[in-house]
C-alpha cells in the first residue's frame, strides 16, 4: 500500500463508504455533488497512477488505488442534503451556508482577526467585502478544498476559524518568512501556530511538501526565535 493510499485510508472515505454512511447509492451522491448540494471529492485518484485536487491540480500518485475520496465531515452535508429543508434545493443550501459563514465571520472577527475588508472599526458589514469572502467560501465549499485542508469542516464555523487562523498567521508571519519576535510576543505566536496546527490537516504525503502545514506549522516552528527589543526580521 503506497504512502497516499494509507494517508486517504486514515483520513477519508471513497464514494462509496460515504454512501453507504448516508444510507444511499453512489448513483444519489452523484447526482447531489451534480446539483451543487454537496462538495465534490476532495481527491480524484486516477486510472493513470495521478491524484487531482482543486488546491494542487494534477500529482503522480504511484500504487495509489483509484477512486474519489470524501473527508468523513460530509456525511453532515449529504444529510442536510436530504432533509426536508434542502432536498433539491441547492439555492436554499447556499443561502444557508453563506448566512452562517458570515455569522462565524462575524464572531471571528471580535474575537480572533480584524477582517478590514469585511467589517467596520464598530464592526458594521461592509457588504462588498462580506460577499466577496462569502462567493468564495461556497466555491471551495463546493470543489472540496475545505475538505482537503481543514481537520473538521463540519460546519461553517469549523471551516471559517480555520481560514481566519491562516489568514492571521500568514499576516503576522509574512507568509512564514518572518519569524524573529519579541520575547513579549513569542507566546502569543506559538499559539497562534498551534491553534492553526489543531484546526488543519496533515495533508498527503504527495502535497505536503507544497503545503501550508509545511510553512506555516512544521518549517515555522522550527525557525523561531525570541529576541528583546524591536525586531526588524
Amino acid at each position: 500500500m503506497s504512502d497516499l493510499d494509507l494517508y486517504l485510508k486514515d483520513h477519508y472515505w471513497d464514494a462509496g463508504q460515504l454512501a453507504a454512511h448516508c444510507n444511499i447509492t453512489v448513483d444519489e451522491l452523484d447526482e447531489f455533488i451534480r446539483l451543487q448540494l454537496v462538495p465534490e471529492p476532495s481527491y480524484v485518484v486516477t486510472d493513470q497512477a495521478t491524484v487531482k485536487s482543486f488546491v494542487f491540480g494534477e500529482m503522480a500518485a504511484l500504487g495509489a488505488t483509484p477512486g474519489a475520496y470524501f473527508h468523513p465531515a460530509n456525511k453532515a452535508w449529504v444529510m442536510l442534503a436530504l432533509s426536508a429543508d434542502y432536498r433539491r434545493d441547492a439555492t436554499a443550501l447556499q443561502q444557508r451556508f453563506k448566512a452562517n459563514f458570515a455569522a462565524a465571520l462575524t464572531q471571528l472577527n471580535a474575537t480572533t482577526w480584524r477582517l478590514t475588508d469585511s467589517f467596520t472599526d464598530e464592526g458594521e458589514i461592509l457588504a462588498s467585502g462580506m460577499n466577496t469572502r462569502l462567493d468564495s467560501a461556497w466555491q471551495y465549499f463546493l470543489n472540496g478544498t475545505f475538505g482537503l485542508c481543514v481537520k473538521n469542516p463540519e460546519s461553517e464555523f469549523d471551516i471559517a476559524h480555520k481560514e481566519i487562523l491562516q489568514e492571521k498567521l500568514v499576516a503576522i508571519t509574512e507568509n512564514g518568512s518572518k519569524s524573529k519576535f519579541a520575547t513579549a510576543d513569542m507566546k502569543a505566536v506559538v499559539s497562534l501556530i498551534n491553534d492553526y496546527a489543531a484546526a488543519s490537516m496533515p495533508f498527503s504525503p504527495v502535497e505536503y511538501p507544497r503545503s501550508s502545514r509545511k510553512r506555516l506549522v512544521d518549517d515555522l516552528r522550527g525557525r523561531l526565535i525570541a529576541i528583546d527589543g524591536n525586531v526588524d526580521d
